[in-house]
């Protein structure tokens, strides 16, 4: 019955405005970052479109909208119950998700209802306990780190120390917030019965590892203790190029912290240049002496040719006069063989003289 009282009271509200319709009053979700993150919007009724979006929900700014009842888009889905009810999600946040969120039901963006939320992702979340609570929270050189402290309401001082608050502390303020140097400290509302002290600490260096405190005064003082653990910052292996080469070559070996030179490249210079030269006269020998070989093998082929191609052609040659008296005289041989079975394989031609 308060269910329905409520939501009957909000759709007047709604009504009697123009535009969109947000509830009066953010709410504000604390939440560690790699955490999984849902938030409920309560009576919203099953219009056209289920919306969660960002800050102005214009643009990039709208995560999803859909018309159907779940959708999810990268770490951003939504899911509406039959109840009214929407259920929006972010899986895993990350410290850049913190921002005011919107989430609701409509025809449009611009008429859409919706419930307001505020979203604060920092590196750690710490309740205050009956007994002893150490929360250990890493951070690189050159960040920052942000721990929200929950504590019940009051209207006392805050305090932040490093330490157990017994000397000076790093920040304190009687309002909602302040800053000294590189520390802050910020109070949020989270609920009618408690609040948020969220503590930072930036531009940190290695002497900034140790413990810290969150305080807050009132009827009685409360306090929780934590640690900070500062390592130095992980280098992008393209930022420094020339250390990167050398070491994926020629590691460093580190014993007792003493450090070994290095071996320089230009070391080694020489015995790549002869290498590299042997190498050339090698291939260029073995070159030469094939093409040597395949000029001489093409000669004999072509010499072979020649030969025979005499020896078809000129089987006898007239080379004198026949007598008529004696054709056949030896002593005056009117013909000579040049068949190649009598001659010099390697003769080309005879020289054939007349006897006188």
């Amino acid at each position: 019955m308060i269910a329905q009282l409520t939501l009957l009271c909000f759709l007047s509200l709604c009504l009697q405005g123009a535009g969109s319709c947000y509830r009066e009053g953010a709410m504000y979700q604390f939440r560690a970052a790699g955490e999984n993150f849902s938030f409920l919007c309560l009576y919203h009724l099953p219009e056209t479109w289920k919306i969660f979006c960002r800050d102005d929900c214009e643009g990039e700014n709208v995560l999803i909208k859909t018309q159907a009842d779940s959708a999810q888009s990268g770490r951003f889905s939504s899911e509406y119950q039959h109840q009214q009810q929407l259920v929006v999600s972010i899986s895993p946040l990350t410290k850049s998700d913190s921002g005011t969120y919107h989430c609701g039901t409509g025809a449009s963006v611009s008429a859409a209802s919706f419930t307001q939320f505020q979203l604060r992702v920092t590196d750690a979340v710490l309740h205050k306990s009956n007994g002893p609570q150490q929360k250990l929270v890493s951070a690189e050189v050159g960040g920052s780190v942000s721990v929200a402290c929950s504590f019940a309401l009051s209207g006392g001082t805050k305090y932040f120390c490093r330490g157990d608050c017994g000397g000076s502390a790093l920040v304190q303020t009687a309002g909602e917030s302040a800053h000294s140097g590189r520390y802050s400290i910020q109070y949020e509302r989270k609920s009618s019965a408690e609040g948020v002290l969220l503590v930072t600490i930036t531009e940190l260096s290695q002497s900034d590892s140790g413990r810290y405190r969150c305080q807050q005064d009132g009827p009685r003082t409360a306090f929780i203790d934590f640690d900070i653990a500062v390592t130095p910052a992980v280098q992008p292996s393209t930022s420094r190029p020339e250390t990167t080469q050398a070491s994926s070559h020629q590691p460093a070996q580190i014993q007792s912290g003493v450090t070994k030179p290095q071996v320089p490249l230009s070391h080694y210079v020489p015995v790549i240049v002869g290498v590299t030269l042997a190498a050339m006269v090698v291939l260029v020998s073995a070159a030469l002496l094939v093409s040597c070989r395949r000029r001489s093998l093409r000669g004999l082929r072509t010499r072979g040719g020649l030969d025979a191609s005499v020896t078809e052609t000129l089987t006898y040659e007239n080379c004198f006069p026949e007598d008529p008296e004696d054709p056949e005289d030896p002593e005056e041989p009117a013909y000579q063989s040049l068949h190649p079975s009598i001659q010099d394989q390697n003769q080309i031609y005879s020289e054939l003289t007349q006897p006188k």
